[in-house]
């Protein structure tokens, strides 16, 4: 079969090969894959940033149909629809898989990452990972499921309060999802906050979903403006999904006395630096959120399957794999909000 492999730790050290087919264990199901989301961490490879195991099958976003299944299967079937779950070779015995985070646990593989991923023909997963999918997702969206599922488990950590005033650093797919699901669960306004580098495809992504209200943070004194939409107070919650040095203290800034800071966007540099003081002083409520939960996922595919999230203007870029040198350049230029992979 042909997948997308990367064969070194470099920049542009990617390939179409031909590799074998896996084969499926007892507990496992063999997945036709049709579709693939593009992750920040697959550009970070193309790049040559992150260093993973070589050679490796990129990419970990996906959905397929289920091939065929090992003897011991019984929650799926041939010609299932699914999309799964990522907790591959966790212990079972630490603490965070015995409270019900096997996303935390340390001996976890993630496909794409640590072992073969879903850029290619077939994948293979234990069915304790797949969830059957509504026939009414379409591949593209049911590919950016595993972002979405992301976004569902920061709000689970950090809940959207009834009226919650919610701001969004980071206007890319997490902060875009991020800012759809604050308003499903409550929030009386959302506001999101970009720079100059998103006005080519992520605000105008924004303003097709209808958010509250966008600034642009290269032009506009996004502190003033949160100031003056809460009358003084400072947002509710902030929702930093960037990564980057200067929102985040924009986001210690905006954020009200008491108020809650949830913390998904991963920085690009092992040390920032942040606004420790001003944080203490108005005596914040910082979460990280790393991941997604198991049901995490459950929340995500109900929001897609009854048509209460709006997916399309999030997917701006569907390319065959073989395309993925367009698809990175593309993305490098600012012009694609979430690219998707068809293998």
């Amino acid at each position: 079969m042909k997948a997308l492999v990367r064969y070194g730790n470099s920049a542009d050290e990617m390939e179409i090969r031909d590799v074998e087919v896996p084969i499926p264990s007892d507990t496992q199901a063999l997945i036709r894959v049709k579709a693939v989301g593009v992750c920040g961490t697959d550009v970070h490879m193309y790049h040559g940033e992150i260093e993973t195991p070589v050679p490796i099958t990129i990419g970990h976003e996906f959905c397929g149909i289920v091939e065929s299944t090992g003897s011991k299967v019984t929650k799926v079937k041939k010609n299932d629809r699914v999309v799964s779950r990522l907790n591959v070779g966790v212990c079972g015995t630490c603490i965070p898989c015995l409270k019900g985070s096997p996303h935390m646990c340390k001996n976890r593989k993630t496909p794409g990452v640590v072992a073969d991923g879903a850029d290619a023909e077939y994948i293979c997963m234990d069915e304790s990972q797949l969830i059957v999918i509504s026939e009414k997702i379409e591949d593209q969206y049911a590919a950016i499921v595993e972002p979405m599922a992301i976004c569902a488990h920061a709000l689970e950590r950090c809940p959207v309060e009834n009226e919650d005033t919610v701001v969004v650093f980071g206007p890319g797919p997490i902060g875009l999802i991020a800012a759809q699901m604050a308003k499903l669960s409550g929030a009386s306004k959302v506001i999101i906050v970009g720079t100059d580098v998103d006005e080519k495809a992520r605000i105008p992504a924004a303003r097709k979903l209808k958010i509250d209200y966008i600034f642009n943070a290269s032009k506009e004194d996004v502190i003033a403006k949160v100031l003056e939409l809460t009358k003084g107070q400072g947002a509710d919650l902030v929702i930093e999904a960037s990564g980057a040095e200067p929102a985040i203290n924009q986001a210690i800034d905006v954020v009200r006395r008491h108020g809650r800071l949830c913390v998904v966007g991963l920085p690009g540099k092992a040390k920032t630096s942040v606004k420790w003081s001003l944080a203490a002083t108005k005596a914040i409520s910082i979460i990280f959120s790393y991941s997604s939960s198991p049901y995490s996922w459950n929340i995500a595919l109900s929001m897609l399957g009854r048509g209460a999230f709006d997916a399309e203007p999030i997917v701006t870029h569907v390319l065959g794999v073989e395309q993925y040198q367009e698809m990175f350049e593309e993305i490098a230029k600012g012009n694609v909000v979430k690219g998707v992979f068809i293998p």
